[in-house]
């Protein structure tokens, strides 16, 4: 695995890994996070559909850490440091498969620019808990 970017050392904590695919006749396979590539336990995984021009985020959480993985469309990620007000624009696709760590108090918003459904793939670091959500409204990108 290739670390592109990581931006650890700035305000806005998150990191991107290329993965590495394998092709044949039938398509491609990723495989999208390995359990010795992180610290962190993983306790929940889901997948969601973003329509064209729709946004899903405008938040951030305390503690969770998510991973994010585009399996369809084209994404675009904006994430800010909501203390610095520091920004960062990610583009994710399929078409280059990567791997996108997003840390707790770093607002995000995956934005849908394409003209089909993105099918995104998270994974988090706790379960969510509709009495205790650990999700803060936090306006980036309206939808």
């Amino acid at each position: 695995m290739d670390i592109e970017k990581s931006k650890m050392a700035t305000s806005v904590k998150y990191e991107i890994e290329n993965l590495e695919t394998h092709k044949d006749s039938r398509g491609w396979l990723a495989e999208m996070i390995k359990r010795d590539e992180i610290a962190e336990d993983i306790r929940q995984v889901y997948i969601a559909t973003i329509e064209p021009g729709s946004v899903r985020g405008n938040h951030y959480h305390k503690k969770r850490m998510e991973w994010f993985f585009i399996v369809n469309g084209e994404a675009e990620i904006t994430l800010e440091d909501i203390k610095r007000k520091e920004r960062e624009t990610i583009m994710l696709s399929p078409e280059k498969p990567q791997r996108i760590t997003i840390y707790p108090e770093v607002a995000h918003v995956v934005f849908n620019k394409g003209k089909q459904a993105v099918y995104l793939v998270s994974a988090q670091n706790n379960i969510y808990d509709p009495q205790n959500p650990d999700t803060f409204d936090y306006k980036i990108l309206s939808s």
